[in-house]
């Protein structure tokens, strides 16, 4: 039981730090760039700190897909 609560914590503790990493990242790409020619394109912006988000056009908007730290370790959002 005891190791189940620190493996949950543990977990919580890195996504916590991979959000605030996130949140250094530059923004979403421009508005219309987003077409039916571009459907599933992933876009990646890097922040200054190493930290990055990668977006993906989905039915015409970008969606946050992921969301990496300085040492790419990312979770997958959608």
């Amino acid at each position: 039981m005891k190791i189940r609560k620190m493996k949950g914590k543990a977990l919580a503790l890195l996504a916590i730090a991979l959000m605030g990493a996130a949140g250094t990242v530059a923004a979403i790409p421009a508005r219309g760039t987003c077409t039916a020619a571009n459907q599933g394109q992933q876009v990646r912006e890097d922040s200054s700190d190493g930290s990055s988000r990668i977006y993906m056009c989905d039915d015409g908007f970008w969606q946050t897909y992921k969301i990496c730290d300085k040492y790419n370790r990312c979770i997958v959002v959608i």
